[in-house]
């Protein structure tokens, strides 16, 4: 009788440990396909001198939103530095109630690959 007891026990931990597991590995899956992501939009910015309606487009079909440090400028010069935010948004199984903000600062130096 005692065992089980110490079964049913036993799953309600390692069903909480699986779900912990498994909020982590979201986790880390997101941060590296925003990690993938954010080394395709440097290199668009790095190109094009801006962010064009394509680079919005490729960035919203990952579900993500990015964020610019630049005064609301969309155009840039050759040389100049853009720092940008990549985020999205994660409801976590166990580890909070709350969406969970996944970003990655990135930036990026304007011409600095165009021959």
């Amino acid at each position: 009788m005692s065992y089980k007891l110490g079964l049913l026990l036993s799953l309600t931990f390692l069903m909480s440990i699986l779900l912990l597991s498994g909020d982590l590995v979201n986790i880390t899956i997101i941060k590296n396909t925003l990690h993938s992501l954010s080394l395709i939009v440097s290199y668009r910015l790095q190109s094009e001198y801006q962010i064009t309606s394509e680079t919005k487009k490729l960035i919203e079909s990952y579900g993500a939103t990015y964020t610019l440090e630049s005064d609301g400028r969309n155009a840039f010069r050759i040389g100049e530095t853009v720092t940008y935010y990549l985020r999205k948004d994660y409801a976590p199984f166990v580890l909070g109630r709350e969406v969970m903000h996944v970003s990655v600062r990135r930036s990026a130096i304007i011409g600095y690959y165009t021959i």
